[in-house]
């Protein structure tokens, strides 16, 4: 199993970063993209998978939550494999809830008519929804959702699923928090569970409270550190996480290979 990253920065970022969108290939050689922000038909290009065949080229879809850098490309997903000729359409996993808000919130208004049809989600993908006992497995990956608070509110929570992957019939190796805020915990019980943590992180001097900041994060023991890639940053970030006990920033194009 490889990890790609084929963006790093945080929603607001540029094209030295690209917002936090990750490819995962396994042994197999098909690919999986987790989450789907604004910018992924760049960010794809430059990481040298054409773009233009998503559907051949991609078999799969993770989708975290629902932000603009985390969706913002699923309309492009949708209408490009749909009209494109011999295009399969892309398996979509996700939380169930998420999946029926995903529809019925950010997609159906450019996508429900097509052609003078009345279109549905499964019209463009299909559709994997995740419940019960929240896992997935996928090309011998077994996944599992953990839901991570990430904007918080008295009437409506808007939580992000983050990832435990491991090869089928392994240990646990790798967890992906997605969106989270500081969640020390969490953290302390799953870093004796995995051999890397990638965590989003907050660098800006201001804290929005909806990430975890790396002042926050930097409070963790060392043997959790010592376990943690970070990325989802804000540009230029003005930090030396090896020097603070990380394994660093995860820079873009960076892969990972778990095998």
């Amino acid at each position: 199993m490889k990890i790609k990253f084929l963006g790093v920065g945080s929603a607001f970022t540029t094209a030295d970063y690209y917002q936090s969108n990750l490819l995962i290939t396994a042994q197999s050689g098909k690919k999986l993209l987790l989450d789907c922000g604004s910018d992924i038909r760049f960010s794809l290009n430059e990481a040298g998978i054409n773009a233009a065949n998503f559907g051949r080229e991609i078999e799969a879809v993770y989708i975290s939550h629902l932000h603009s850098d985390h969706i913002g490309g699923l309309e492009w997903v949708a209408i490009n494999t749909y009209f494109v000729p011999n295009s399969p359409p892309p398996k979509l996993f996700m939380n169930t809830a998420t999946m029926e808000e995903l529809w019925n919130h950010s997609l159906q208004g450019g996508l429900k008519c097509i052609k003078g049809k009345v279109m549905h989600l499964d019209d463009y993908f299909e559709c994997f929804p995740i419940s019960a006992e929240n896992r997935f497995t996928w090309e011998a990956i077994d996944f599992t959702l953990w839901r991570m608070p990430h904007v918080m509110a008295d009437s409506r929570n808007h939580y992000s699923y983050g990832l435990l992957m491991s090869e089928t019939g392994g240990s646990p190796n790798v967890f992906i928090s997605t969106d989270t805020q500081f969640q020390p915990e969490f953290l302390t019980h799953i870093h004796t569970e995995v051999g890397l943590i990638f965590h989003d992180v907050e660098t800006t001097a201001f804290r929005t409270t909806v990430h975890a900041h790396y002042d926050e994060l930097c409070t963790l023991p060392p043997e959790i550190k010592k376990k943690m890639w970070l990325y989802h940053y804000q540009p230029k970030p003005d930090r030396d996480p090896v020097k603070d006990g990380f394994n660093g920033f995860v820079v873009k194009g960076q892969e990972f290979d778990l095998c």
